[in-house]
């Protein structure tokens, strides 16, 4: 008998001893497909009944760093050495418990050392087609779980599996608007862009909006409103200063992000000025992009366009050069001014270079002029002298135009009154008559004289010469 309890002794031990660490999972539902997920195990765990210790082994070599990581928490994790030296556990546990997003936000803050002490870690688990993570065969303990989306803490492994449902959503693309969707040269648009909070979204937010090369930046007109409220604290902006094709980067900081709750807004305002650099193809662009907790946004394009105006000038039969024009915008300049009034200017305009169509990619005509709207500039005259053709670019597809010659070709009339361009008509013709000899007007004049004299002259000659005759 004794040999048998021996033997039966031994086999129990040895079962024992073959028994494996004891291991726990842990499953993330409503998990972002696509979305990537890690866990960082950051403390021991222990479990008898209701009775739970938190603990870390002082022989780890990464005791002492994740000790101090957990010390500068807020909420501050406190430790107690075990007598033998061998273990720290923590003792205010009860004082944590309901700080786990606390706790959270400060292990996210530290992920990055974090990732390098960490007692275990498994990552890399991207969501699959049903929303779900799978963390399996994790060892026992107190672990902490990212995201791409944002961070989410499980708080201890008390049974053998763990549920943690995702609570972060994909952040959402901003909205953008433009005052006006056509522009001419010269004018202001103001853009609104209204970012909407969602779960999760407690880290800094950065909003990028990047402005094509013929769009200048007003600095002065920025406005951010948070939650309704129009506000200077909270967020800081680059640049300062008015600039030409500007990348503007909003930064609302962690604080500001925090005290934002799901559904409110961020809501950015601010102007530009079409400037001369605007493109030839008609189009301006705004591209703006948000990003937080290790998100990024797709790019939401707000465009704007402009419309280009060929002036032909003709007989209306065939092309006539050696004509000048000028172009007034909303502004009859045929029309009476009103007493007090102002006549209406007409617009400035730049004649195109080679170069710069070559780059445009624009094909020049023959007997063509090109101009551009340009601000900057005193030029009116759109000068045809030498051609039968003008394309004028940078025109507001909203506004009416009045193209108003000012010199006609040689031999033929000037046209009085300006034709009107209205809906973005692309092309016009400008027909002039051609002049004409006048028709006399009045009695016969001093030709009656004339000839009555020359008979009379006529008649005295003869008569002087019939009487010398006689004489001889």
């Amino acid at each position: 008998m004794k040999k048998i309890f021996a033997l039966v002794l031994v086999v129990v031990m040895m079962m024992a001893l073959s028994v494996p660490a004891f291991a726990a999972g842990i499953t993330v539902e409503n998990a972002v497909k696509g979305e990537t997920y890690d866990a960082y195990k950051i403390l021991e765990y222990t479990s008898s009944g209701d009775a739970y210790s938190y603990y870390l082994n002082t022989s780890d070599p990464n005791y002492s760093a994740l000790k101090t990581l957990l010390e500068g928490c807020n909420p501050a994790f406190a430790f107690t050495v075990s007598a033998d030296g061998t273990q720290a556990f923590v003792n205010n546990s009860e004082s944590l418990k309901d700080k786990g997003a606390e706790i959270a936000a400060y292990l996210y803050e530290k992920l990055d050392t974090l990732k390098t002490i960490a007692l275990a870690k498994s990552e890399g688990k991207v969501a699959n087609e049903d929303g779900k993570v799978n963390f399996d065969e994790l060892a026992q303990g107190y672990w902490f779980v990212t995201s791409s989306l944002g961070s989410l803490c499980t708080l201890q492994s008390y049974d053998d599996e763990q549920l943690v449902v995702e609570k972060n959503e994909v952040i959402k693309t901003p909205e953008k608007e433009a005052s006006d969707t056509e522009y001419q040269v010269g004018d202001t648009i103001s853009y609104t862009i209204t970012y909407t909070d969602v779960k999760g979204t407690n880290n800094e937010l950065i909003i990028t909006d990047t402005m094509s090369a013929g769009l200048t930046y007003k600095a002065s007109t920025l406005k951010v409103k948070i939650n309704g409220t129009e506000t200077t604290e909270g967020w800081s902006a680059t640049p300062t200063a008015d600039t030409d094709g500007a990348t503007l980067v909003i930064t609302v900081n962690e604080a500001t992000m925090n005290t934002l709750q799901e559904g409110q807004t961020i809501v950015i305002t601010y102007d530009v000025v079409v400037n001369n650099n605007a493109s030839l193809d008609g189009t301006e662009k705004n591209t703006v992009v948000a990003r937080t907790s290790e998100q990024e946004t797709t790019p939401k394009v707000v465009e704007i366009e402009s419309f280009d105006l060929t002036i032909n000038k003709t007989d209306g039969t065939k092309a006539l050069k050696g004509a000048q024009f000028e172009l007034y915008r909303d502004a009859n300049p045929s029309a009476e001014v009103p007493e007090g009034g102002t006549a209406p200017a007409a617009l400035t305009l730049r004649a195109l270079t080679d170069d710069e169509l070559e780059a445009a990619e624009i094909e020049k005509a023959a007997d063509t002029v090109y101009y551009i709207v340009d601000t900057s500039v005193t030029n009116t005259t759109i000068d045809m002298t030498n051609a039968s053709s003008a394309v004028i670019y940078g025109l507001d597809k909203d506004s009416t135009y009045y193209v108003l010659e000012t010199k006609a070709p040689d031999g033929y009339n000037l046209k009085a009154d300006p034709t009107a361009v209205e809906n973005g008509v692309a092309s016009i013709d400008v027909i002039n008559q051609a002049g004409t000899v006048l028709p006399s007007t009045g009695g016969v004049g001093t030709t009656l004289f004339y000839v009555i004299g020359g008979i009379l002259v006529l008649g005295a000659v003869v008569t002087m010469v019939s009487k010398k005759r006689m004489e001889e």
